[in-house]
């Protein structure tokens, strides 16, 4: 009769586990920028140039544009839902717009906003990074079971919700030598 082994314990977690989570996350997220630069190069783009172009396209992996396609987004909703500011995301806009990778028009709701399409050449410049994202995303999660990876997901979204409502519950930040505005 073979003695069964048992089964291995959970290993402790270390104190600061939370900080090293966060620091390894940092550094995912500097990696990933390095990485996606890389990429988007193959098409002349930035990585904000590129991440901006899958927004305008409906790409479903973007939450707020899952389903929607074909409806125009506004440089603003782009600005809320990727957590930079407006004129961040109005650079980009201009620059994809000199290069003929997406158009804008009024919003007929509110002419003094702009709609954003993209163009045939914006959709190639996509179609030219998608299988070079597609063999990265690969490589990098090489290493975690397909089973794990929508859990992994459904962790990163819980961790972006957290910061989102944390960021909707704090007034906003003060400007450098002037006080922070109380609400009224």
């Amino acid at each position: 009769m073979t003695k069964r082994k048992p089964p291995a314990a959970a290993p402790a977690l270390p104190d600061g586990v939370e900080e090293a989570i966060v620091l390894a996350l940092f550094d995912l997220a500097n990696q990933l920028v390095r990485r996606g630069d890389e990429l988007a190069a193959a098409a002349g783009l930035t990585t904000q140039q590129w991440l901006v172009l899958l927004h305008v396209a409906g790409d479903p992996n973007f939450p707020s544009r899952a389903g929607r396609a074909t409806t125009p987004v506004l440089p603003s909703e782009i600005a809320r839902v990727r957590g930079v500011s407006r004129a961040t995301v109005s650079a980009v806009v201009a620059a994809l717009r000199r290069r003929g990778l997406i158009t804008d028009a009024p919003d007929p709701a509110d002419g003094r906003r702009r709609q954003l399409a993209l163009t045939d050449r914006g959709a190639e410049a996509i179609a030219q990074i998608q299988p070079l994202r597609r063999a990265a995303n690969q490589r990098l999660l090489a290493a975690v079971a397909p089973a794990a990876r929508a859990q992994f997901l459904r962790y990163l979204t819980a961790c972006l919700d957290q910061l989102w409502d944390a960021r909707e519950a704090a007034p906003p930040p003060a400007t450098p030598g002037r006080p922070r505005r109380r609400p009224q």
